[in-house]
């Protein structure tokens, strides 16, 4: 009875002795590194590349690296371009000829 259902949670029955055993390594290591960028869209995919977990985990901790870098790096440069808060106000300039007269006669040196 604890035969079948241990073959059902396996995925089947195990392969019988003259059938190869196939290696399923890759196609774990593909959906491994398609979790991580879903996780992880910053990233680019183009950069998290390996033939084995050692290697897949150090060209992720590198495009990681790479792409905080970039986010810091945008980080300072809006920074830099957006002023904090809005800009000081001036008082209305006079519209009138008239205006500029008494603005001109309040404003002694």
């Amino acid at each position: 009875m604890a035969q079948p259902l241990m073959e059902e949670a396996a995925g089947g029955p195990p392969p019988a002795g003259d059938e190869p055993v196939r290696d399923e390594t890759p196609r774990l290591l593909a959906r491994l590194r398609e979790v991580w960028l879903a996780n992880d869209p910053a990233i680019p995919a183009e950069m998290v590349t390996g033939d084995t977990l050692e290697e897949l985990e150090a060209s992720l901790a590198a495009a990681r690296e790479l792409a905080g870098r970039v986010r810091e790096q945008v980080r300072r440069e809006s920074a830099m371009a957006v002023p904090a808060g809005a800009p000081g106000r001036l008082p209305a300039a006079p519209a009138t000829p008239l205006e500029k007269i008494r603005a001109g006669l309040v404003r002694k040196p």
